[in-house]
């Protein structure tokens, strides 16, 4: 028997079901798996999986379990299993796409996705998933629950306006609809306050939403947002894979005599480029450094919409950086480092002339 050199537990996630396939990497590096059949997305099923893993799984080699992130119904698995000691990884989609489409396979079901899992498990070297805390994940959802209720008050306001506007309206029905949107605009309010209570419970959070807000347009809520939909920057390891999550990163269409048009992708989170939207029009009036950079894009751009989402991957970008670096913004950045490039320059020269001479 080939010795075993690293195992992988693939799981295809359903809100129902989830599959399994747990591949193992022997020493002539081929891999085999074996399938068990289906089990429920529940304390029963998580159960019934430990039960087989603790027969499959050879102690003495490396364990990872590799799922690919569903919304919301892949967390009750990632969470017990990583309970019970188990490295688990949990894919962005976008990139689980990617690895498929590589391999030479036309169909697709539950099974063969498991077992795709696996063998990218198996394969490749990937970042463990770790919990996010308590505090991220309810700011989460708070921001999630605010942005719905955004949407709700625009429905709200253009149905307001349009029976106003009409010629034959009901009073009775123009009254429900105003108590309506105070309703929504309450409930936004009373979300605002929760948001504000939940950060300055925490002295971590206070502190480093402190560092970001410190920005000139960004406000508490915006930051606060983008914390709760990166969770931190937790799974983030650097500035282009931000971009890429919250749909900034560039696509290019060329190929021969063609040139198609360059946009961004937007696969990826739309709430990050929502909240995102408004700061960056604050931002080109009273923030220096990208009020610069917008109007040097501009106008070389057929549209000032081009520029203002190219101040808003910067202005992410930035809150990033300050977060993870732990810093208050510097207005006089840009300027100090251009003077330092103007000083290393003209020492260059100097060192040129003498040489020269």
């Amino acid at each position: 028997m080939e010795k075993r050199l690293k195992q992988c537990l693939g799981i295809d996630v359903s809100k129902q079901t989830l599959s399994l396939s747990l591949g193992y990497l022997t020493s002539d590096l081929k891999k085999d798996f074996t399938f068990h059949s289906d089990v429920s997305n529940s304390i029963s099923g998580y159960k019934e999986l430990l039960r087989w893993l603790k027969e499959s799984v050879d102690s003495n080699v490396t364990m990872l379990i590799v799922m690919e992130a569903t919304g919301v119904y892949h967390q009750g698995i990632a969470h017990y299993l990583y309970t019970q000691g188990y490295d688990v990884c949990i894919m962005q989609s976008g990139r689980v796409k990617r690895y498929a489409q590589s391999l030479d396979q036309r169909s697709k079901t539950d099974a063969l996705d498991s077992r795709m899992l696996s063998m990218l498990g198996l394969e490749r070297t990937i970042r463990l998933w770790h919990p996010p805390s308590k505090e991220l994940q309810t700011l989460k959802l708070l921001s999630r629950e605010r942005s719905s209720l955004l949407k709700d008050k625009t429905v709200e306001t253009n149905r307001q306006g349009a029976i106003a506007s009409s010629v034959y309206h009901n009073s009775k029905s123009l009254k429900r609809h105003k108590n309506r949107l105070k309703l929504l605009l309450t409930q936004i309010e009373l979300i605002e306050e929760e948001m504000q209570e939940l950060v300055m419970k925490s002295e971590e959070l206070k502190r480093k939403i402190g560092f970001m807000i410190s920005i000139p347009g960004i406000s508490f809520i915006s930051a606060a947002t983008v914390i709760g939909e990166t969770l931190g920057f937790d799974s983030i390891a650097n500035a282009k894979q931000l971009a890429s999550y919250a749909g900034y990163d560039i696509v290019l269409r060329e190929s021969g005599n063609f040139k198609g048009k360059t946009r961004i992708s937007k696969r990826g989170n739309s709430h990050i480029r929502a909240v995102l939207h408004m700061p960056s029009m604050t931002c080109v009036r009273c923030n220096p450094t990208l009020k610069q950079f917008y109007n040097r894009l501009k106008p070389k751009k057929a549209k000032p919409l081009v520029a203002l989402i190219a101040v808003q991957r910067k202005l992410l970008i930035l809150m990033y950086t300050l977060w993870k670096n732990e810093k208050d913004y510097d207005l006089e950045y840009e300027n100090k480092k251009q003077q330092k490039h103007r000083t290393l320059a003209a020492q260059d020269n100097n060192l040129i002339a003498q040489f020269v001479s």
